[in-house]
């Protein structure tokens, strides 16, 4: 998620002032339960100057926010399919998973003002 992120965003023109490890930066979207899990997680986050996403176009931030998002929707979802069709004990419900989880996860990050894909529609729309 969070390479994706600065690899988009390196060939849109973003700088970056660091890199790290916390845990979700909005626990609100998630369901209790989910939500500590989610603040406790340890996450790789690429950061992004202000600067940079204040100079970027529209189009340019629209990739940027939603490649992360794109890219853990991809990734989860092929590595269930592999798993799947190489009958891994566990792939077939894996990849059922993977699906719903990421067409929930895509739902609301685009309902969600600041979720990737929310972002990245305000990005468009700016």
């Amino acid at each position: 998620h969070a390479l994706a992120h600065y690899l988009a965003g390196r060939a849109v023109g973003l700088r970056f002032r660091g890199y790290g490890v916390r845990g979700t930066d909005h626990p609100e979207v998630y369901p209790p339960g989910i939500r500590q899990l989610m603040q406790a997680a340890p996450f790789y986050v690429a950061l992004s100057t202000k600067a940079s996403r204040e100079q970027a176009s529209g189009r340019a931030k629209a990739i940027y926010y939603a490649a992360g998002e794109t890219s853990t929707a991809i990734c989860s979802i092929a590595y269930a399919a592999i798993s799947a069709a190489a009958n891994i004990p566990g792939g077939q419900p894996l990849l059922v998973v993977m699906i719903v989880f990421n067409v929930i996860s895509t739902i609301v990050t685009t309902r969600n003002p600041t979720g990737d894909y929310g972002k990245a529609l305000h990005a468009l729309r700016s």
